[in-house]
């Protein structure tokens, strides 16, 4: 649909990638009978990643500063998310 990441890096393979993480979640999830995970957060050093889902074919994926309030951002992406499901 849209996406803003650097002209070196292959929107395909990131989008695979982030859909793998997201699927491998929902895996462990079923496997724990414990409902569908909403999103993933990734974490590093100096940086996190959430990838929400937006429906059955597409995904919302945010790369911030670790000092962002994690909480917040992923409530936001949440929201974007169920925007984009009604589209």
């Amino acid at each position: 649909m849209a996406g803003d990441i650097p002209d070196d890096i292959s929107g395909e393979t990131f989008g695979i990638m982030c859909a793998t993480l997201l699927g491998a979640a929902s895996t462990a999830h079923s496997e724990l009978k414990v409902g569908t995970p909403h999103g993933i957060v990734v974490e590093s050093d100096d940086a996190m990643m959430i990838v929400v889902g937006a429906g059955r074919k597409a995904l919302i994926v945010s790369a911030m500063p670790r000092e962002v309030d994690c909480d917040a951002a992923r409530k936001k992406l949440e929201e974007f998310a169920e925007t984009i499901k009604l589209i």
